[in-house]
């Protein structure tokens, strides 16, 4: 079975905020990830590979 969550309703029963950033932010950011090239399947994991083990 496959059980899909929109980031909205998380949020919204987390009761947390969007945050928002100053203009030019995400764009630095950005920058920053690939400079650093954090974002790498092989520092954070492959996507296709997790699996939702249940509550």
């Amino acid at each position: 079975m496959e059980l899909k969550i929109k980031i909205d309703e998380i949020k919204k029963l987390m009761e947390i905020e969007t945050p928002e950033f100053p203009k030019y932010a995400t764009q630095i950011i950005n920058l920053a990830n690939q400079n650093a090239q954090a974002t790498r399947p092989r520092v954070v994991g492959q996507m296709s590979k997790l699996e939702f083990t249940g509550l």
